[in-house]
């Protein structure tokens, strides 16, 4: 990277737009970004921040979106400081239940009470733990762990940054499988499970899907879906094949209003919702494979 500034791109859109655009700019543009971040700025209005190097890289980003003229958007330079560190201390830790997510430069600072701290640094756009579906999911699962289930068999499915795989090792201390579409999503799930201390029983692979001999049917008793719900519902006749009849399944990044069309395709294949909650405008559903 230059030792120039680099330059901002700012989208400023509703919720389910801006989590799209995030999710293009980290992982599916031949130019990408230095890093992305996605900000809530309400219950329904999200602000996305990608960094790039030159003006031109930023401008071009932003005509390849194709984007609504009635969408806000700026670009502009920031100032020459250490914007890693500057972006990294502006992330304050996340408490989910017995878990804490938080960065380098607050590891002094971790409550004695926290049973599971987990590093994650702001870089790529494979999450901090700083959305509320990931954080949905990791209070779910500590209220899974709290009324006695034990899985020993473990999916994150679209890992991202690892996060949800990294906690399961914590605390479950037992071989876990993460996998994404993306390359730099897998390499930064093994480089997170290495400075958390369990690249011993993160196993992170590159699968689109659930086709793969790495995840065979009625294999596991629980699996994380922390997606989006267009990708979850395609895959959900698939997820419910590989999870084992009496296993549980997590589910996330669904928006309060694309629960029914979530909760429908999965209750049809045999899963019996236990549970939703809602943090910020995102549901997460636990649910159990009755058949």
């Amino acid at each position: 990277m230059s030792n120039e500034a680099p330059f901002a791109l700012y989208i400023r859109a509703i919720n389910q737009i801006a989590f799209d655009v995030s999710d293009t700019l980290g992982f599916s543009m031949e130019m990408s970004a230095l890093a992305v971040s996605l900000f809530e700025e309400g219950p329904d209005t999200m602000q996305v921040q990608a960094l790039y190097s030159t003006q031109q890289q930023a401008e071009q980003a932003l005509l390849s979106l194709s984007l609504s003229s009635s969408i806000e958007t700026m670009i502009e330079q920031l100032p020459n400081i250490d914007w890693v560190k500057k972006s990294q201390s502006g992330l304050s830790p996340v408490q989910a239940g017995r878990f804490l997510i938080y960065g380098s430069h607050d590891k002094k600072l971790i409550p004695k009470n926290i049973k599971w701290p987990i590093e994650i640094n702001a870089g790529l756009a494979f999450g901090t733990g700083h959305h509320g579906t990931t954080k949905g999911c990791l209070i779910e699962f500590d209220k899974l762990l709290e009324e006695g289930f034990i899985p020993t068999r473990v999916l994150d499915l679209g890992c991202g940054a690892g996060i949800l795989a990294i906690a399961a090792a914590k605390a479950l201390k037992t071989n876990i499988i993460a996998t994404d579409i993306d390359t730099d999503a897998v390499q930064v799930t093994l480089h997170n499970a290495h400075i958390n201390n369990v690249s011993r029983i993160v196993n992170c692979y590159k699968i689109n899907g659930v086709k793969s001999s790495k995840l065979q049917k009625d294999t596991f008793d629980l699996v994380f879906v922390n997606i989006l719900a267009g990708p979850i519902i395609s895959l959900s006749q698939d997820i419910m094949e590989i999870l084992c009849i009496e296993g549980k399944i997590i589910l996330s990044g669904i928006l309060d209003e694309q629960y029914n069309l979530v909760s429908v395709a999965f209750k049809n294949l045999g899963l019996e919702i236990e549970k939703k909650s809602s943090i910020s405008g995102w549901t997460t559903i636990v649910g159990r494979k009755t058949k």
